[in-house]
Parts: structure tokens; C-alpha cells; sequence
């Protein structure tokens, strides 16, 4: 009986300390999923999706931390695991009511790429080990070679996606470049071109954002005649809401302005 009890212990055990917990991850300010934040409990680590979802195993009592890059670090003590977290990040910079000035918004975005880029060297430098360096040559004579696997650095090669710094290095790089489509292709540029106001202009700046690739061509004349031509699409085709707001459905529900 005393071993039995045991047993059960060691198995409800186990049992809480693998149990699920579940949240989302959205901006404070605008309610939309935050893409790639890194959520800890303890030693175990995962990343919130596209959509903003997390799961990862905890147990009663565990701080919750979330770090994101932009983002002021988030901190909780989880109390009830069966709960599904609704969790909103603080932005780390203050926006002031933004003020377009053409000539200036380039420079800024470098400016602070530069000064984050510095802050984050390591880490925007990291590299990882390739397959090809684990094969070393050597030449024991003048007239033959001879080549050898270094095991642990093929293995490290093989794996550095998986780790990580790697990880890591991949956001920072994305969210570079999801900083430079915001000061190309921001909320104030978009106001005053469009006269969009409050949702409206958040789903439009949403449904209509440019690539990368073309924000980083495109002049201030060319995006603002991308907004127009947007915008024009825009009081044709209405809000695309499932695609915004409901991604978790089929079907794909249109809102026409009046």
C-alpha cells in the first residue's frame, strides 16, 4: 500500500508538472498578435506564433516571463494553469503624436537600427558553424591527403537551427525589417494621405502593408502613391475582416464603408 501511494504521488506529479498553459500575445496599444516573442517558465522556452498563441509546460506557481524585441519585458505568477492567458505587451518606446517630415525618416530608422544593431551585436552577427567546416584536411606526406570529420562541429551544424541563438538572430533580423515598413509605411503617412481615422486606419495599414522588399526601394513619392492606389482598393473592396481579425476561420467575411 505504501509503495502504491508512492506511485500514484510520483504520477500526479509528473502529471501537474506537464500540464499545458495557453495564452495569447498581443500590442497593448494596437490589440494585434505580437509574432515570435519568447515565452519562459523555468528553464522551458517557446515562441508565440503568427497569430499570437503560446503553450508551454507549467506548473501552479511558475513566473511566466516574456521578452520580445520593442518590447518591455512581461512578468506573471501563474496561480491557475487551466487558464488561458490574454496577455498585452507594453511597447519599450514612447510614441509622441507623429510629426511626417520626409528628408528625416530614412536617417532615423538607420540611426536606430545602428544603435540597436550595436546593443544586439552578438547576436546580429552570429553566424553558426557550417557543414563544410567540419571537414578538415590534412596532408601527411607530399603525396597524399587526407580527410577527417570533426563530429561535434558537423553535429552543430547540422543542429543550429534548432538553437537558440540562431532563433534569436532570425527575429532580431525580422523585426529590423518590420521596424523600417513601419517608419516607411506608417499609421501618420497613411492619415494623412487616406483621412483614415482610428480602426478603419488600423485595418487599412494592416490589410495594405508593402513588403519589405518594396518599402526598402520605394521612394516617399512612390509609397505615397502606393497608399492611393491602396486606398482606392480600399473603398472598392471594404475590410477584409476574417483575414484580420478571425484568421482562425474559412470563410472570409467583407465589411463595405458607406
Amino acid at each position: 500500500m505504501k509503495y502504491l501511494l508512492l506511485f500514484i504521488f510520483i504520477i500526479a506529479s509528473g502529471f501537474c508538472y506537464c500540464q499545458q498553459i495557453k495564452g495569447k500575445v498581443v500590442d497593448k496599444d494596437t490589440k494585434l498578435p505580437v509574432n515570435g516573442a519568447m515565452v519562459r517558465m523555468g528553464s522551458r522556452i517557446a515562441f508565440t506564433n503568427i497569430l499570437g498563441d503560446f503553450s508551454i509546460a507549467a506548473s501552479a506557481n511558475d513566473s511566466l516571463k516574456i521578452t520580445c524585441f520593442t518590447y518591455k519585458p512581461f512578468k506573471l505568477l501563474v496561480t491557475n494553469t487551466l487558464e488561458t492567458l490574454h496577455i498585452e505587451l507594453e511597447p519599450a518606446k514612447i510614441m509622441l503624436n507623429e510629426v511626417v517630415i520626409h528628408s528625416n525618416r530614412e536617417r532615423d530608422f538607420k540611426r536606430d537600427s545602428a544603435a540597436n544593431r550595436q546593443f544586439y551585436a552578438k547576436q546580429f552577427n552570429y553566424k553558426g558553424p557550417k557543414v563544410m567546416d567540419a571537414f578538415v584536411h590534412h596532408v601527411p606526406n607530399s603525396t597524399s591527403e587526407l580527410l577527417t570529420v570533426d563530429v561535434i562541429t558537423l553535429v552543430r551544424a547540422l543542429t543550429k537551427k534548432s538553437t537558440r541563438a540562431y532563433k534569436f538572430n532570425k527575429l532580431l533580423l525580422r523585426d529590423e525589417k518590420t521596424d523600417y515598413i513601419n517608419q516607411k509605411f506608417s499609421h501618420g503617412l497613411v492619415a494623412r494621405v487616406t483621412g483614415l481615422k482610428g480602426d478603419t486606419l488600423s485595418a487599412f495599414v494592416v490589410q495594405y502593408r508593402p513588403t519589405y522588399a518594396f518599402a526598402h526601394k520605394a521612394t516617399d513619392y512612390e509609397m505615397e502613391l502606393y497608399i492611393k492606389d491602396c486606398y482606392g482598393k480600399f473603398l472598392k473592396e471594404g475590410i477584409k475582416g476574417a483575414d484580420l481579425f478571425n484568421s482562425n476561420k474559412t470563410d472570409t467575411a467583407v465589411f463595405r464603408l458607406n
